[in-house]
């Protein structure tokens, strides 16, 4: 897992997939790293190394979301490959923030 700070924003770097057995470990990274940047006032999930989602990968997301908007601060996922944006479309998340696909 990575993060880098450009300025206001707070990229967060997931090097691992969304799924079940990894949740835990990447809800304290992700909960530490907003912990540690308060001044950002935007945050970009990179999925670039993402292969897999299940539903607590994205329950994960949701949950990022909550946090960050009630911080009012934006969210905006990015690099996301076909299989993500297929779980993006099926579980809606284009409707709560943006959703960027990988640039080919």
């Amino acid at each position: 897992m990575k993060v880098r700070k450009e300025n206001e924003i707070l990229f967060l770097i997931p090097e691992t997939d969304l799924i079940a057995n990894r949740i835990e470990e990447l809800r304290d990274y992700f909960a530490e790293q907003l912990n540690a940047h308060p001044d950002v006032s935007r945050i970009l999930l990179d999925v670039s190394g993402i292969g897999s989602v299940d539903s607590l990968g994205v329950n994960l997301i949701v949950g990022l979301y909550r946090q960050v908007t009630s911080e009012s601060k934006t969210i905006e996922i990015i690099g996301a490959g076909e299989n993500f944006m297929k779980v993006a479309g099926f579980f809606r998340l284009t409707s709560l923030f943006p959703v960027k696909e990988k640039e080919s």
